[in-house]
């Protein structure tokens, strides 16, 4: 008899939400302050949701593992079940089903108050113009020829433009993909896996050098912020 593994994936994951968190009475916040605890009143239920995702799918395959390791045969494995882990296989940049190892250190949640930090950062706590036209909150690049914003400052010579997303939430969805799966990021993953319950948005930071041309002009910028906003608290609520 097969062993049928419970999936847990929900529609959500790969839905758009949070299409309409932005509206127009945030771009006409004048004062500062503001205008800060509203981006982040307003991001964090996008980014917790995409954690959440992210969670349902660790279930899935946390409970696919579960029931592989004793005999490690595929082929008492159900079909449907053996094609939503090769799905997230694909999703991820894993090249086997049967790599533990590498789903672990690749479908995990990413700090809140990390996401939180370089949202603020890539857009001006929301004042940059590819936020509001492009729904972009963390400077996303896309080479489409098709799809995307030129850059005002844009380098002689340089083709990438700006993505543009269909909602907020898809914006925050796309970059945990990108930490979660780029090759620039394994130190990244590297340390989170380490640490696990104990690697937070500070510590994170320390592995985003890659993340900007600025590097470790960049990893500074982060810090500042994630402490005199008091960001590092959300890790911790």
């Amino acid at each position: 008899m097969k062993f049928t593994v419970k999936l847990l994936l929900c529609a959500a994951c790969c839905g758009i939400l949070g299409a309409n968190t932005f509206t127009d009475d945030f771009f006409i916040i004048k004062n500062s302050a503001a205008q800060k605890r509203e981006f982040v009143k307003r991001m964090l239920p996008l980014i917790k949701k995409a954690n959440e995702n992210i969670a349902i799918e660790r279930k899935t395959i946390d409970a696919f593992f579960e029931a592989y390791k004793e005999d490690k045969n595929l082929s008492l494995i159900d079909n449907k079940t053996l094609e939503t882990m090769q799905n997230l296989a694909t999703k991820y940049n894993i090249s086997s089903i049967e790599d533990a190892r590498a789903f672990k250190h690749k479908v995990a949640p990413v700090p809140i108050s990390l996401a939180l930090t370089q949202a603020a950062v890539e857009t001006g706590w929301g004042k940059s113009r590819f936020f509001k036209e492009a729904k972009n909150a963390f400077g996303q690049w896309t080479w489409s020829a098709t799809n995307g914003l030129v850059p005002e400052n844009r380098e002689e010579g340089k083709t990438h433009k700006i993505r543009v997303f269909n909602s907020v939430q898809e914006s925050v969805n796309s970059y945990m993909l990108n930490l979660n799966r780029h090759t620039a990021y394994a130190e990244f993953r590297n340390l989170r896996f380490l640490l696990d319950g104990e690697f937070d948005g500070l510590i994170a930071t320390s592995k985003m050098a890659n993340y900007s041309q600025r590097r470790e002009k960049y990893v500074r910028l982060l810090r500042e912020i994630m402490i005199n906003d008091k960001l590092i608290r959300y890790d911790y609520l």
